[in-house]
């Protein structure tokens, strides 16, 4: 058993059954509740169920410092507190996955003259998902390379890449839920309105511009971050105003989802690449 805390800083702790900080107990990393809305008419039996979501999560870690002597042991409880700070927020890892949180209480429950303190963190997951430790990378439209060795150049000439043929690619989310998405349009030439269509539910991201080579698009389909940034070289610009009135902030259901890029003109210009990190309801 093993966990590692990262804060905003950028500090880490590693939290295991070894010296010197011995972890005895995690909870709340397996369980999650949800808040369930309903309405009661007057007599009527039981209720109309109407929504529900899920609580935040609260895990809870506890644990021994292993010192030699007093001294020592004062130092250690000084590093662990220094970076279970409240004041930043951070990254729980465990079993390779991470969820973001913030620190709800971190203190000692036995004197500081003691060698081995025990010690409790408290820490509150605004959003109760674990996720992927990297983000997973899917291209729908790119060239695959046609360079290797030993290269022998025959007439009339030597092809260095093969456009990727298919405008329909699948990407199976491992996750428990669905997730955000961040979608990346990246132009080779001059390109109308790119967009992207989930095939299975029929909803489509568009963008109503033109598109300059070496242009990207960035949208970004998380709850509560949805953005669409344009990037030309250095320059990063909002580009939230030129979303097609139609369209949906694509989510990636849990499990197989079936999408196809396009555009208004010159399609073999435009390239597409997906970056999300599927989301589980505990490890």
């Amino acid at each position: 058993m093993e966990l590692t805390y990262i804060n905003l800083n950028g500090d880490k702790v590693i939290l295991r059954q070894l010296k010197p900080f011995f972890l005895s107990k995690i909870d709340g990393a397996g369980r999650i509740r949800q808040s369930i809305n309903t309405f009661h008419a007057p007599e009527q039996d039981g209720a109309f169920y109407i929504s529900s979501s899920l609580d935040m999560r609260n895990i809870t870690i506890e644990g021994r410092i292993l010192a030699e002597n007093i001294d020592e042991s004062y130092d250690y409880r000084r590093h662990l507190l220094r970076i279970f700070t409240p004041k930043l927020r951070g990254t729980l890892i465990y079993r390779n996955r991470q969820i973001a949180c913030i620190v709800e209480e971190a203190g000692f429950s036995v004197s500081n003259l003691s060698r081995a303190p025990a010690f409790f963190i408290s820490l509150l997951c605004p959003s109760p998902f674990f996720e992927t430790l990297e983000e997973i990378r899917a291209e729908l439209a790119y060239w695959l390379g046609n360079f290797v060795f030993p290269l022998e150049i025959v007439p009339p000439g030597l092809e260095l890449g093969i456009r990727q043929p298919s405008q329909i690619i699948t990407i199976d989310n491992e996750g428990d839920v669905p997730s955000g998405c961040e979608i990346v349009f990246s132009a080779l030439g001059s390109v109308t309105n790119p967009e992207l269509l989930n095939i299975d539910t029929g909803e489509f991201i568009r963008i109503n511009t033109t598109m300059v080579a070496g242009q990207e698009i960035h949208v970004f389909t998380h709850f509560a971050g949805k953005q669409i940034i344009s990037i030309i070289g250095t320059t990063e610009t909002n580009i939230f105003s030129l979303l097609d009135m139609g369209s949906t902030f694509l989510q990636l259901t849990a499990g197989i989802n079936t999408l196809r890029y396009g555009a208004g003109s010159n399609i073999d210009s435009l390239e597409v690449s997906i970056l999300y990190r599927p989301q589980f309801l505990g490890v």
